[in-house]
């Protein structure tokens, strides 16, 4: 493992296209797999890859409280037989890609689902919970964070294909939404949801809302 003995809660592995893990294990390639697992858990095989095509396998370690406490990668070919993916002590801070012990697979309408207990709810209010869902038709991605809890999830972009990512929370949550757009790409606005051109939008979620990105050419 490498991590000096601690033992981690949780481990993202994400598999991305193309021969290079790139600097700090960030893959420059597209996303095809992430699930985020508890120690000594086993996820689902990756998909949307053939035979003899290369990859980059990464991981991030966390510990019980979310924060990154090793990293590691790999380049490997499908079909090359198993890997070994060694995690370095770091302590560089990585949002989680994907939900907890699912497949997110990061295609399109299919970014990740999380549960997030998040705040209390005041009496009479509806505890939910409810669905937060951030959208983009392509050339960009975003980042979603809980102003209560400081977590955060980071969605990569597909170029040319839709991204959904969709979160259930209990009422009284607040979220900001940042945009990323492509290269050759600029935020333009937020679409629903109550956001407007303002970044972050900031909404606070009483109901299921859904928020969409838009991005246009340069």
């Amino acid at each position: 493992m490498g991590l000096d003995g601690q033992r981690p809660a949780r481990i993202v592995a994400e598999v991305h296209q193309g021969g290079d893990c790139g600097f700090a294990c960030r893959p420059p390639g597209e996303g095809v797999y992430c699930s985020s697992l508890a120690s000594e858990m086993r996820g689902p095989a990756p998909t949307d890859l053939s035979d003899g095509q290369r990859y980059c396998f990464s991981g991030t370690a966390y510990d019980a409280a979310g924060q990154t406490i090793g990293v590691g990668c790999e380049v490997a070919t499908v079909g090359a037989g198993p890997i070994t993916v060694t995690l370095s002590p770091s302590d560089e801070t990585r949002a989680p890609a994907c939900g907890e012990g699912i497949d997110a697979g990061l295609g399109p309408q299919d970014a990740g689902v999380e549960t997030d207990a998040g705040v209390g709810v005041d009496a009479g209010q509806d505890p939910g919970p409810h669905l937060l869902t951030v959208e983009t038709a392509g050339n960009g991605g975003f980042f979603v964070q809980n102003v209560n809890s400081g977590r955060g999830w980071i969605v990569g972009s597909q170029p040319g294909r839709g991204v959904r990512f969709e979160l259930r929370v209990t009422s009284g949550n607040t979220y900001q939404i940042h945009p990323s757009a492509d290269d050759g790409y600029r935020f333009d606005l937020y679409a629903g949801g109550g956001c407007d051109v303002f970044i972050p939008c900031e909404i606070t979620v009483t109901r299921d809302v859904t928020v969409g990105l838009v991005y246009l050419p340069l």
